[in-house]
């Protein structure tokens, strides 16, 4: 009977402990019931297009290295400007800095600036004399990669096939002319914040979370902000504020290991209704936009069969759409700013891939 009940005993306690182990395995392992609804659905960038092989190549036509931006009339911008009444002004871009936010690769460094010899007065460089009769001045050199700090991804960023969005030219080292800074000019119109993180009552969202076109229609009703075909459309994740954070000891932590966690952003369900509103451009706070990024080693994504970035493939090779990454949204959400006319002018950087910027917001 001893033994007996020494058995049992045995056997409620491994089943406890196989219990605790499932359902400790449970809570580690990622779900993402979306990811799995698409993992057999056709990518976007799969179907034919109306105006050629893909999206929207050929809509405008075959020399077309604009995209999405031919979609904004001067009515709309007309219209946009008509809707400042305040004439304040919100800087979305990050200071650039030697630490200025960024994912951290060997080619990504901080901004490095530095002054040309001192500046011009060299004599005053050397022993803090100077001529009264003339004036002093100084200039500088800066390097940085153009993917670094607050920055737009141009169209010549992600190709598929060796070709670019409407079927341009692939880049190439040296005398890229296709999807460069130069080609986009300008972009105005009309802009829209979702804040999603006081939408959800967290702020940041949780690491490696999928924002839902739910969330987004859901966000926009909150606010009482309509989303309308042609928007530029910014998603507040609150994951910037991460960046500075200090490690689990309090201490400095100069590789922002809390920065460079799987960050939330759009996850790819919401394609279909970005598709749908003919959204020119989306930006947000944190460093891809999009969902899974940087990737979770302990989960594979599903959705459309595809490894990469679906939102970028999408947006960009597709599409001929724009993203803007590690935006500063912070002022827009305190001040609950979620309509206003967005003016972005970009260095026209002649073959370059991808361009530093500060867009401006106007209420």
């Amino acid at each position: 009977m001893k033994q007996t009940s020494v058995l049992v005993a045995g056997f409620v306690a491994a089943a406890g402990l196989f219990l605790s182990i499932a359902a400790t395995n449970a809570q580690q392992a990622p779900k993402y019931p979306l990811d799995d609804k698409l993992a057999n659905e056709p990518a976007p960038w799969a179907v034919p297009g109306k105006w050629g092989k893909h999206g929207n190549w050929g809509r405008w036509g075959e020399d077309d290295k604009r995209g999405m931006l031919n979609y904004i009339t001067p009515e709309m911008v007309a219209k946009a400007a008509a809707g400042v009444k305040k004439g304040k002004v919100y800087a979305l871009g990050e200071e650039l800095t030697n630490d200025v936010p960024r994912v951290i690769t060997p080619a990504r460094v901080g901004i490095q600036s530095i002054l040309e010899n001192d500046g011009y007065d060299r004599v005053a460089a050397k022993s803090g004399e100077y001529d009264p009769k003339r004036q002093q001045g100084a200039a500088s050199f800066t390097f940085m990669h153009n993917h670094t700090g607050t920055h737009l991804d141009t169209l010549g960023h992600i190709y598929r096939e060796n070709a670019l969005f409407n079927n341009m030219p692939p880049p190439k080292p040296l005398g890229t002319a296709h999807g460069d800074a130069a080609s986009v000019l300008q972009m105005v119109g009309r802009g829209v914040l979702l804040d999603i993180a006081a939408y959800k009552g967290s702020d940041p969202l949780p690491s490696d979370y999928w924002i839902t076109a739910e969330d987004l229609q859901g966000a926009a009703k909150a606010q009482n902000v309509e989303i309308r075909k042609g928007d530029i459309l910014l998603v507040r994740t609150g994951w910037r504020k991460t960046w500075g954070e200090p490690d689990s000891a309090g201490r400095l932590d100069a590789a922002h290991t809390k920065w460079h966690q799987p960050q939330p952003g759009v996850g790819p369900d919401c394609l279909n209704f970005l598709n749908e509103m003919e959204i020119v451009a989306i930006g947000a706070d944190n460093a891809a936009v999009e969902w899974g990024f940087p990737v979770n080693p302990n989960y594979q994504r599903k959705a459309f069969g595809f490894l990469g970035l679906p939102l970028h493939v999408d947006f960009i090779w597709n599409r001929g759409a724009y993203i803007m990454e590690i935006l500063n949204l912070d002022e827009l959400a305190k001040d609950k700013t979620y309509e206003f006319m967005f003016v972005l002018g970009p260095l026209l950087l002649k073959g370059g891939i991808g361009v530093p910027i500060n867009p401006v917001a106007i209420l």
